[in-house]
């Protein structure tokens, strides 16, 4: 009995199926949902109805429509709170940026202010290793020092702005 009732449901929603699926389709498609889209949520909709048990067959239309607007409306729910997590993401992401590129703008202003307070030479040697990216070697030939006498300045330079940017940053 139980068997030919599901046989029953199957039939009447197959010969439904043939009838109405183009507005169904025209239900998701009215939405501006792409049309691959369309056609997997009206095999949904049908799914749907292939779950259900009992079917009354005079109510078998209405049901497809009520059911293909909820799908719709959860399609846009989804899209919204999906829409609301990347953005929020991307506010976060925005934020992070620019705190770091603020924090790296005080890092830069402590760093020159530093070199500012050193000797001459130590302020030379310590530029043209951070900034013209030179090797000991090279400073040491345009600035006449000892390749030791470079190295010691390095040294003494680095570890003045480490300790003055480590106060400013809380470390």
């Amino acid at each position: 009995m139980e068997l030919t009732i599901q046989v029953q449901n199957r039939k009447l929603i197959g010969e439904l199926y043939l009838q109405i699926k183009p507005e169904i389709f025209a239900i998701f498609r009215q939405a501006c949902i792409a049309e691959d889209k369309c056609e997997d949520m009206v095999h949904d909709v049908f799914m749907k109805l292939l779950g259900i048990d009992l079917i009354l067959e005079r109510q078998l239309k209405a049901l497809a429509v009520t059911i293909a607007y909820q799908l719709r409306t959860d399609y846009f729910r989804h899209r919204a709170y999906v829409n609301k997590v990347r953005n929020d993401s991307l506010w976060r992401i925005e934020q992070s940026y620019t705190n770091t590129e603020a924090e790296m703008n005080d890092i830069l202003n402590t760093e020159m202010k530093v070199i500012h307070c050193m000797s001459d030479k130590d302020a030379m040697v310590y530029r043209m290793l951070r900034f013209d990216d030179k090797t000991t070697d090279e400073i040491a030939i345009e600035t006449g020092l000892s390749k030791r006498a470079v190295e010691s300045r390095i040294y003494r330079t680095r570890s003045m702005v480490r300790e003055r940017v480590r106060e400013v940053i809380n470390f």
